[in-house]
């Protein structure tokens, strides 16, 4: 009896994205905004998860998954799990493969799947909401049109003006739902 090799190419095409995407044919977390510096933000992580693979015969041995790793950053992190069935309807659990030489720790099997999953440590994004410099937010109590949002800490209002007896009454009303409190009044 004689043991033979096979190598059996996975394309990351098929399969399942959840976060992630294929990107110039290489698997990386899905970009999910561009920030105000124009620098792509990505998910913090993903998975992909193979189709089902047949293995086509009875193997003695899953040996191992070979892999290509392009362009990690120290702030990526990925791992590698299989899992195997005989019947394509009973799977064992995922198994996180042996980093050093690639060894798949699967039990055999007709049948195999592959899941990467992808995580990544928080960077600092720069996003800007509003810029607040043309007044679209300007009411009787906000401001907007310098550069920031603010609360307009004194507001003149113009008072109704009545004559009286003993001098002028001035009147100017104020909607209750537009002031939380009045710390003072000051007339000029």
């Amino acid at each position: 009896m004689s043991t033979k090799e096979i190598g059996l190419p996975i394309s990351l095409m098929g399969g399942t994205h959840n976060g992630t995407e294929i990107k110039d044919g290489k698997l990386q977390l899905k970009e999910v905004a561009t920030d105000s510096s124009g620098k792509s933000v990505y998910a913090s992580k993903g998975s992909w998860e193979s189709s089902v693979i047949s293995i086509g015969d009875k193997v003695t041995a899953f040996q191992r998954v070979v892999k290509t790793i392009v362009g990690i950053g120290s702030n990526v992190d990925y791992k590698i799990y299989t899992k195997s069935s005989t019947n394509n309807v009973d799977w064992s659990e995922y198994v996180e493969i042996t980093y050093l030489d690639g060894k798949i720790n699967s039990p055999v099997g007709l049948y195999a799947r592959i899941k990467i999953e992808l995580s990544s440590a928080l960077a600092p994004a720069l996003f800007t909401v509003d810029e607040f410099t043309d007044g679209k937010y300007n009411t009787d109590y906000v401001a907007s049109s310098d550069g920031s949002l603010r609360l307009k800490r004194n507001v003149a209002l113009s008072p109704t003006v009545s004559a009286h007896e003993d001098g002028f009454l001035y009147r100017s009303k104020v909607e209750r739902n537009k002031l939380s409190k009045i710390n003072g009044l000051t007339f000029q």
